[in-house]
């Protein structure tokens, strides 16, 4: 028993927290909540101890059975209770009538306070108001830091008073101003609920078209590369989306928001350029690639890891498409040349790699032959 206790991460703040009165499990905008910048702050801190929120193994972790109650997937997917050990206490729950949880927590195998965070992140999931696997991450790290659930909530900045406050793509958004608060929130709670990023809920429900977003995704991406500094973005998307001029360019009616944006910053990186090169190929949807760079944002990890992981685009194609990107970020390679190599590795299932030996084995016959290059044109 001491042992399983001094194995847990000692907490890292004051231990009076963890004794204070339980709150209700009630969510309403009149409750007291923490300043949006101090739990961005926490929440950036907290979440970097944790997997990505938008996990697919979580996402496809089975259930049981089909009538599985959400407190055992839960314990389960948070990684407290075993499979084998769920299946007995289910069964002889059923045979003897007795709570299930009231057995494992009699049985040392989990807690009061375990217990009683496993009943709120019920209660949330079951009401519909956090999506399940966001819930099982969020169980982890309250039952990992001996805190109540509703603070885990607000240390990963996942509390249905202020949803994703420390988001990239919120932040910028609410520093130009290009929605009101309420609209923002709303967003936010969808995404919450469904296990969804900002961006893909504002294409969704058709707030900001795919294509600006998906630029807005890529500047950010280009701020954390160094490449962009975050209030020349900000001041440049303010003055886009008031038709001005701005520092990088006058106003010009016949290009989009997008475009101009484009022309007017730089955001060359090889995660644009991979995004791009899907597209054009048909690899990805919009919303689908939407969805995965601010995955890759949040997480601080490549698009083509993303992804990978995602299992969007087969492993051959799609290590192909990462070093095409690559060589077009670098100039060595033009983007249509890439579209077409792109295409020719879907076709033929070849690697990158061996349709560039057998061209440079065509190219130094044909330097060494003279006749062959004819033949192979006539081909």
């Amino acid at each position: 028993m001491f042992s399983t206790l001094t194995n847990k991460k000692p907490p890292s703040y004051d231990l009076n927290s963890i004794f204070r009165p339980y709150a209700s499990d009630a969510v309403s905008d009149s409750q007291p909540s923490r300043t949006s910048e101090s739990s961005g702050r926490l929440a950036t801190v907290a979440r970097q101890e944790l997997k990505s929120l938008f996990s697919l193994e979580l996402s496809k972790f089975p259930k049981l059975s089909e009538d599985e109650p959400t407190m055992s997937w839960l314990l389960r997917a948070a990684g407290m209770v075993s499979d084998v050990v769920m299946r007995d206490v289910l069964d002889v729950s059923r045979r003897g009538g007795q709570s299930p949880y009231d057995l494992l927590r009699l049985s040392g195998r989990i807690s009061v306070s375990d217990l009683r965070a496993l009943d709120t992140a019920a209660h949330y999931v079951d009401s519909g108001t956090i999506y399940r696997d966001f819930a099982a991450i969020v169980l982890t790290y309250a039952c990992n830091n001996f805190i109540e659930f509703d603070d885990a909530l607000w240390d990963l900045g996942l509390h249905p008073n202020d949803p994703m406050s420390d988001f990239k793509l919120y932040e910028l958004l609410d520093d130009c101003g290009v929605f009101p608060h309420a609209d923002m929130l709303a967003v936010r709670r969808e995404c919450l609920a469904r296990g969804v990023t900002i961006g893909y809920s504002l294409v969704k429900n058709n707030m900001l078209s795919g294509q600006f977003l998906k630029v807005l995704l890529e500047c950010l991406c280009a701020v954390g590369s160094g490449k962009l500094q975050y209030h020349d973005l900000v001041l440049t998307i303010i003055s886009i989306l008031r038709d001005t001029d701005t520092t990088y360019g006058a106003f010009d009616s016949s290009m989009t928001r997008e475009a101009r944006l484009v022309a007017q910053v730089p955001i060359s990186t090889a995660d644009r350029a991979l995004g791009n090169l899907l597209l054009c190929t048909d690899l990805m949807e919009l919303e689908d690639l939407i969805f995965c760079l601010e995955v890759a944002l949040e997480d601080i990890r490549s698009l083509g890891s993303v992804v990978s992981d995602f299992m969007i685009v087969d492993v051959v194609v799609l290590q192909a498409a990462r070093s095409l990107a690559y060589m077009v970020c670098e100039k060595k390679l033009t983007a249509r040349r890439s579209v077409e190599l792109l295409d020719e590795v879907r076709t033929t299932g070849k690697p990158l790699t061996q349709m560039f030996t057998e061209v440079t084995s065509v190219s130094v016959l044909t330097t060494s032959h003279p006749n062959l290059s004819v033949v192979t044109s006539m081909a």
